[in-house]
């Protein structure tokens, strides 16, 4: 008794089936490439939004801040006037007193 079972599949068939295979894997390629392009031009978009909004930010930035070095000098200037006109105070201050 042989129970051997043999699958007979004709030529045209098995054509048929690599056919519809590489059918399906080129869809779906398709699909990934157009899902990819799509997300890249999002991305693409995104950045460009992000570009004008810092190139925006750099516009105005020198207008409502004031660098540290800057700060720092105009503090110094002031500090100066501050200690010139101390002393100039403390120098009146002694002739008053001396007068008396």
């Amino acid at each position: 008794m042989d129970n051997r079972t043999f699958i007979s599949i004709e030529f045209w068939q098995i054509v048929s089936f690599l056919m519809g295979f590489l059918g399906v894997c080129w869809m779906f390629g398709k699909m990934l490439l157009t899902h990819y392009e799509s997300r890249l031009a999002q991305v693409y978009n995104k950045s460009e939004e992000l570009e004008k909004t810092v190139n925006s930010l750099k516009e105005t930035l020198p207008l409502n801040y004031v660098l540290r070095e800057d700060y720092i000098r105009g503090q110094a200037v002031l500090e100066a006037k501050m200690d010139a006109l101390h002393k100039t105070i403390s120098d009146l201050y002694k002739l008053e007193s001396g007068k008396k």
